[in-house]
């Protein structure tokens, strides 16, 4: 049998949206899972509750992740107390209580997590409405039992009546059902909850606690936002340019976790640190919009709007098939022959003459993209898509003038033109059996819903996979090789990991989680070098945060990356040390303090993807190539904006190493 705080959790299940019911207040669902661990407990005999005291009856564990560590607590207090006193010690675990509840439903396999943290019913459970619970029984879904009890007169199951004491107690039918749908049904939740003991008890000690039924509104009296002083006219936004994320850190030190800024054209409200990417992860679907900020990110490819600025329902649908496409699996279906391409590209890297490597980067990860997003390689694209790319982002920012000019109109019609030969191929070749691709998944949406995925978004659409890594992946690709030929102990151990995995023949996915030094190198590159250092959105409903009140129609910056700069999450933040990612030290699993993807319902979809593409791309150059190292007083000249790049940095290929060399056409299926 399921336990009350798993059925609790389908029970609140916004399948539309892909997440447990975002207008319950959080106190109102931690009281919904403190209760019913309890209730729990008491059916299996380990407490025993009245109106007045709450009193233990065996302390023996149930083997239970769920109810076992609020057990532990009741049994570790001599004092008898009251049921209500239980019900607020046992909400702090809400979390827990939560993360627990999830992973046994995910385990169970009624739930599944998608797209980063997106829920649904499995297929199975969706189609059917019955999920297992012990020994190959199965029992109706517990939202399709209690909405038939409280809309006809069958007959209740008892645990069904104590389910619906709690959530009425809680206010969970507020969030599930419209006003008029409880006017309809009201007679027959008060009847059902007088007819459970257990249920009738917890919902008398959660009403004398005075839960609310909405979110406490605007602060009585909210601090006035600090003013970050700046140039005139340029305000900020020079600053910013010379590095965001220093930038915002510094701020963030003086000012607090929220402030104003300036740039040509532009005011923010910026939050900042961990408590803005908490912030961000708990409430941003419920305040925060995109549309706004990014809307000319689409509009310069005469699209109507991309996931970047989509929000809602149309954002989960469109994310969960994209999501399916960026996918670690994708690298785990094609690791060889990705292998093959980066030698290929990498095979035409001179040796002993200095080259810049970042434009050789992005050619080798548009290569990639390209095999693994779409079948079809963007070779004599690549630059007029890293100028397109580079035009929407200044065009989104703080130029919306400049796809105008003839440079960025010529990548444009580029681009279009690649889009068209990726369909067209797309459409003459089909799908790619039973592991479809990316453009396979979104032709797919496109025609299960024309009207979400329209033709006239395709290009952009067909162009993202393309052009997501252009500057991200091959940025971090730059910095990582930077920091390795700065550190030759760090190159010598990366390329033994690489030789142990090339030794092995053909190379697997998992033996690319096998390169350990290689990880840690590339995570501190990406605390150092972000992805996304920060997000820009439109407030879309007024909150309060930091003991500041934030009014709808404010533009907002998130500064996501402070958190890496700070000294009390990362010592010596400045220095480059791949210890920090040890199971000793694990620094990077201080809640929000590692956020190099981002945040949020709107996170980087490559965050499970990129980390393996670094690590068998760099393994596959160390493979193949002795590369000189760096003077160790080089220091990386950066551009930051729009987005992170080195600038001018070189490399050099002393020599080739001679091994040999395992293809796809020695073999692989």
């Amino acid at each position: 049998m399921l336990r009350f705080a798993e059925e609790v959790l389908i029970l609140l299940l916004d399948e539309a949206r892909g997440e447990l019911a975002p207008g319950l207040p959080e106190r109102s669902f931690a009281l919904a899972l403190s209760g019913a661990v309890l209730m729990d407990l008491a059916l299996e005999d380990r407490i025993d509750t009245d109106p007045k005291r709450l009193v233990l009856v065996d302390s023996t564990p149930l083997d239970d992740d769920i109810l076992d560590p609020t057990l532990a607590e009741i049994a570790s207090v001599n004092e008898t107390h009251d049921t209500g006193y239980w019900l607020e010690r046992a909400a702090r675990r809400g979390p827990q209580v939560r993360k627990a509840a999830l992973a046994s439903l995910i385990k169970r396999g009624i739930l599944r997590s998608e797209a980063h943290g997106l829920l649904s019913l499995t297929p199975s459970v969706s189609w059917s409405r019955r999920y297992p619970i012990s020994d190959g029984q199965q029992v109706e879904e517990v939202r399709l039992r209690i909405m038939r009890i409280l809309f006809s007169d069958d007959v209740p199951d008892p645990r069904d009546v104590a389910i619906i004491a709690l959530a009425n107690a809680c206010g969970v039918f507020r969030t599930i059902m419209t006003s008029e749908e409880r006017a309809q049904v009201q007679d027959r939740i008060d009847l059902m909850k007088r007819l459970d003991l257990i249920g009738r008890m917890m919902c008398l000690a959660i009403e004398d606690l005075d839960v609310p039924d909405k979110p406490v509104p605007e602060l009585l009296r909210p601090k006035e936002i600090p003013v970050v002083p700046g140039l005139p006219l340029l305000g900020n936004g020079l600053a910013m340019r010379n590095g965001l994320v220093n930038f915002l850190a510094r701020q963030y030190r003086e000012q607090g976790p929220v402030f104003r800024i300036r740039a040509p054209g532009r005011r923010f409200v910026c939050m900042a640190g961990p408590e803005a990417v908490n912030f961000l992860t708990s409430h941003g679907k419920t305040v925060f919009r995109s549309l706004e900020p990014m809307a000319n990110f689409h509009n310069s490819m005469g699209a109507s709007r991309s996931i970047l600025t989509m929000d809602g329902i149309d954002h989960v649908t469109t994310r969960k098939a994209q999501a399916r496409g960026y996918a670690g699996r994708v690298m785990k279906d094609r690791t060889q022959e990705v292998v093959d391409i980066t030698r290929n590209e990498i095979g035409k890297w001179p040796v002993g003459k200095p080259f810049e490597v970042f434009p050789e980067f992005q050619n080798v990860i548009a290569e990639q993209m390209g095999y693994m997003m779409a079948g079809y390689s963007p070779q004599g694209y690549t630059r007029d898509l890293s100028t397109l790319l580079g035009g929407m982002l200044l065009s989104a920012s703080t130029i919306p003038y400049i796809m105008r000019l003839p440079r960025f109109r010529r990548a444009r019609e580029r681009g279009r033109e690649l889009a068209r030969e990726v369909l067209a191929y797309k459409r003459k070749v089909g799908p790619r059996g039973m592991t479809p691709d990316f453009i396979d998944l979104m032709l797919d949406l496109r025609e299960a819903d024309p009207q979400l995925l329209p033709e006239t978004n395709l290009p952009l659409t067909v162009l993202a996979p393309y052009m997501v890594g252009l500057d991200t992946t091959a940025s971090t690709c730059s910095f990582m090789i930077y920091n390795v030929l700065k550190r030759p102990h760090l190159m010598q151990h990366m390329t033994a990991e690489s030789d142990a995995l090339f030794d092995q023949g053909h190379v697997s996915i998992e033996g690319l989680q096998e390169l350990d030094v290689s990880r840690r190198v590339a995570m501190e590159t990406l605390r150092l070098h972000p992805v996304s250092p920060a997000v820009l959105r439109t407030v879309a409903n007024s909150f309060a945060f930091a003991g500041h009140w934030i009014s709808a129609g404010t533009q907002v910056m998130i500064g996501t990356a402070v958190g890496h700069t700070l000294e009390e999450y990362f010592p010596d933040p400045e220095r480059f040390d791949i210890n920090r990612y040890t199971p000793e030290r694990a620094e990077h699993r201080q809640r929000d303090a590692y956020v190099p993807f981002g945040a949020g319902n709107h996170r980087c979809l490559g965050s499970g993807l990129v980390p393996v593409q670094l690590g068998l791309t760099m393994a596959t150059i160390l493979r193949e190539f002795v590369l000189e190292p760096l003077a160790p007083d080089y220091t990386l000249r950066l551009r930051s904006f729009p987005t992170m790049q080195p600038v001018h940095f070189k490399i050099r290929v002393l020599r080739r190493r001679m091994h040999d060399v395992v293809t796809m056409a020695d073999g692989v299926p």
